[in-house]
């Protein structure tokens, strides 16, 4: 085929994707392809477009196609690095940069964005060396001051973190995301504050806005900080009515999602595939959201046969390659009704090699991303070694710190006190569930109890586990980056005696706390 042939293919491709014809452009690309296999804006193109008509492994399969062919191209290099996050492969990923050249790169634009994806994977030290090129490039750059915040507070660099943000704010006073990781730095006071510069930004910020969504949970953070709660109850009430309508909850899906999931998992469709021993135990932390998970995930892994894989959609993303399925969240109902026809034993295989590199080697991997609650069937059936813990805390803290805390796209329960309630009891019963069809496999963890006894609690744990005592698994005295909500709160020791956050908004959360109470 010619040069002028291929061209023709390529804008018939572009413009049938113009109009909407998604099919029609994708069979363009792929008759490109036919034709010139290595066309890598062909296969990246492609690749999006299998994943807009539902076919999960198609735009997998060309991704990785796409980054066989090494692209060099700024724009290629980037539409890939996004590819190989979305489709979690880590492992590809890095390759995708190690070949990207990116220290040669002039691009201040270029760089904040590749070092955002590095993050995303996990690998902060290698975001951080990306950033100080980008760095060099523009210093003035605000987005890159702010990610460079961002960074430094996943390594517990407090001070540092403060003082880029502040950079960023100075050359553009109205991002708001900068100003929110700021109220969460550190506990605000009265001599040192930000209160009145958030109310002058949140004034100009356009109405129902992400901007104003961002501004008005730091206002709650710092009014909180300082005592002066009816207005912080009045900033957080404005930043959950437009984060809900921002992002609604789907409440019949979830519905749907639970009551399938319940019918479909029972005792024999969670019974392990036969599995040979893979070369590290998974170990799931999962729970509601702030429940506590960093903090066993951070103990365990002062551990020295333990790896602490981070937050990550790694188990997610086998399930959708094995449902051909790309879903928003952890899971959703129409997953849940693909899973029956999964291949489990491809499942727990494809997640033990693309995880290996977060073992780094070592014998347990953790893996703590809280949602997977919803997965533990999954998980028991394709992951024969795994070993689940389940972190309990009490309700009311749970919740009203889920209220508190501005997510990105997911949790959209969180938002809404009476979504809030319906979800916990939902998490509730699903847990019971587990425990019912898997006894043996999932050891609860109360957080008050490892706060108050970590030694005690922390020996439970790792028996339950198999591994040997050590004490370094009862402190959190040890480096590496903590890339959660919970970032601020990993630093300096064990909080214990740590009052209820909730309890000045007791009248505003009578909604909430009659709901829990009514769940028993």
């Amino acid at each position: 085929m010619s040069q002028d042939q291929v061209q023709k293919l390529w804008r018939q491709g572009e413009d049938h994707a113009r109009q909407g014809q998604v099919n029609a452009a994708l069979e363009a690309f792929e008759n490109l392809l036919a034709a010139d296999p290595n066309h890598v804006q062909a296969l990246l193109r492609a690749s999006r477009l299998a994943l807009m008509v539902g076919r999960y492994r198609l735009g997998h399969d060309y991704a990785m196609r796409a980054l066989a062919r090494r692209p060099s191209s700024d724009e290629a290099v980037l539409t890939l690095a996004r590819a190989l996050r979305m489709f979690n492969e880590p492992g590809a990923l890095l390759e995708c940069v190690e070949h990207s050249r990116w220290r040669e790169r002039r691009s201040v634009e270029w760089l904040t964005e590749l070092a955002m994806l590095v993050s995303t994977i996990g690998d902060n030290a290698l975001a951080l060396q990306i950033l100080d090129v980008a760095t060099l490039r523009d210093p003035r750059h605000a987005p890159m001051r702010y990610f460079r915040g961002v960074v430094q507070m996943f390594f517990g660099e407090m001070e540092e973190a403060e003082r880029e943000l502040e950079l960023a704010i100075a050359r553009q006073p109205n991002m708001a995301q900068a100003h929110w990781v700021l109220s969460r730095l550190r506990k605000q006071t009265a001599d040192a504050n930000h209160v009145d510069r958030m109310l002058t930004q949140i004034r100009a910020a356009k109405p129902a806005s992400e901007s104003e969504a961002y501004l008005a949970f730091a206002l709650h953070n710092e009014l909180h900080d300082l005592g002066r709660y009816e207005e912080s109850w009045q900033a957080l009430d404005r930043g959950c009515r437009i984060k809900r309508q921002l992002t609604p909850h789907d409440r019949l899906d979830a519905r749907r999602m639970f009551e399938g999931l319940t019918r479909l998992c029972d005792a024999e469709f969670v019974r392990p595939v036969t599995q040979e021993p893979g070369p590290y135990v998974p170990v799931f932390i999962l729970g509601m959201h702030r429940s506590g998970s960093t903090l066993l995930e951070q103990l365990l892994g002062g551990h020295p046969m333990v790896s602490d894989g981070g937050e990550t959609y790694a188990f997610t993303t086998q399930m959708r390659y094995g449902a051909d399925y790309r879903n928003k969240a952890v899971l959703d109902a129409e997953l849940v009704r693909r899973a029956a026809k999964v291949d489990y034993a491809q499942v727990g295989q494809r997640f033990l090699e693309r995880s290996a590199w977060r073992a780094k080697d070592r014998p347990y991997l953790t893996e703590k991303l809280p949602s997977n609650f919803l997965n533990v069937g999954f998980i028991g059936r394709s992951l024969p070694q795994a070993r689940i813990l389940h972190m309990v805390r009490d309700p009311v803290d749970t919740c009203f710190s889920n209220l508190r805390t501005m997510f990105s796209d997911v949790n959209t329960f969180s938002y809404d006190q009476h979504e809030l309630v319906e979800w916990f009891g939902q998490y509730q019963r699903l847990m019971a569930h587990w425990h019912e069809v898997m006894p043996d496999r999932i050891m609860d963890v109360r957080y008050d109890a490892l706060v108050a006894d970590p030694e005690g609690v922390m020996r439970q744990v790792l028996d339950f586990l198999g591994l040997p005592w050590d004490a370094a698994a009862t402190t959190l005295d040890r480096a590496g980056a903590v890339a959660t909500a919970s970032s601020p709160q990993m630093r300096g020791g064990i909080i214990k005696n740590r009052s209820s956050a909730w309890a000045p908004y007791e009248a505003q959360l009578q909604p909430l706390i009659h709901g829990l109470g009514a769940l028993g």
